[in-house]
Parts: C-alpha cells; structure tokens; sequence
C-alpha cells in the first residue's frame, strides 16, 4: 500500500526537519508550495508538523523516501479530514530540485491516492495550484484529478495578484482508472 517501484510513503526519521529546514530555501519549492505568508520553518517547526499530524483525525503527512536507499525526497499530506463527508485536501512537495521531474510525484500520488480511497474511504480528495504550475498540473490531471473552478485574483504572487485552480478526483473515477 505504501510502496511503489521508485519512492514509499514513510514516517518522519530523525533528521528529516533539518533537511527540510535546509531544503526549503529554493524559490521553486516554496514559492508554489504555499498561499499564505512566507516564513522559515526551523526542524523543531518541521518536526512538529509530522508529529502533531501523528496524533491528529485531520491530518496524515508522510516522507516520500527512496526506495533504493530509504533517503528522504519530499513529503505528502492529506489534511483537512472530513469524516462526515468523506473528503479531504491533499498537498505535496519536493524541496530538491535534483528530485524533481524524475516521475516521484507521479508515483506518490498514486501511493497517497490508494491510502486516501482504500484505506480512508474517501469520497474526494482536492487540491489547489497555481495554473503556471504547469508539471504539478500535468501529475494530477494524469493521476485523474479534474479541474473544478478557479478562483480569481486569489493569491498575491510574485507582486501580483494571481488566480488559483481547483482539481479534485472522486473515489468512483480514481476506481476506473485502476
């Protein structure tokens, strides 16, 4: 369930906040990744976010390790847990350009899609992107995801003001796609 043929959804391994902390600093990786204000996360920080998700019904965050020699590449998360209407948001990032573009992404969505539907019993999972991401659109409309909406004007990026995409993907198609 939590291994495919190149990476494996993991838990949070000793050193994994210090190489996030380290990691984060690259413009391409940060930038896309959040929507809100930037601000450093120290290893205590990164720490805490794997930890309080361990103990949380709202949150799962995984690493996204090698499998070739279990080093960490990136994480995954699926938050915003809705019990009631089964439904979820799910993020995910690679901090190293080096890991990137190499079919990681592909792969940990099929991993965390699985865990989401199967063993969740989720009914729709979501995500939000900027339309210029143009290889995370590509991962997620190829993993099944559906474009649902944009919001206009949304997020300020880069000393603009930029509209945000909605995708999602319903238990039943992620199914017929299988």
């Amino acid at each position: 369930m939590f291994i495919g043929k190149n990476v494996k959804l993991s838990h949070y391994h000793e050193n994994d906040g210090k190489n996030l902390a380290d990691w984060q600093w690259d413009d391409n990786f940060i930038n896309l990744l959040s929507s809100d204000m930037i601000h450093p996360y120290t290893a205590e920080n990164w720490e805490k976010i794997f930890k309080n998700a361990s103990n949380s019904y709202k949150n799962v965050e995984f690493t996204v390790r090698k499998i070739s020699d279990d080093s960490l590449v990136g994480f995954v998360d699926l938050f915003d847990i809705s019990v009631r209407n089964h439904s979820c948001e799910l993020g995910i990032g690679f901090p190293k350009k080096e890991d990137r573009s190499k079919g990681y992404g592909t792969e940990t969505l099929n991993l965390i899609l699985d865990y989401g539907f199967n063993n969740l019993n989720m009914h729709k999972i979501k995500l939000s992107v900027y339309p210029f991401n143009i290889s995370a659109i590509k991962a997620y409309t190829n993993a099944g995801f559906i474009k649902e909406g944009s919001a206009k004007d949304d997020i300020f990026y880069n000393g603009k003001w930029v509209d945000i995409d909605h995708y999602a993907i319903f238990q039943d198609d992620w199914y017929a796609l299988q």
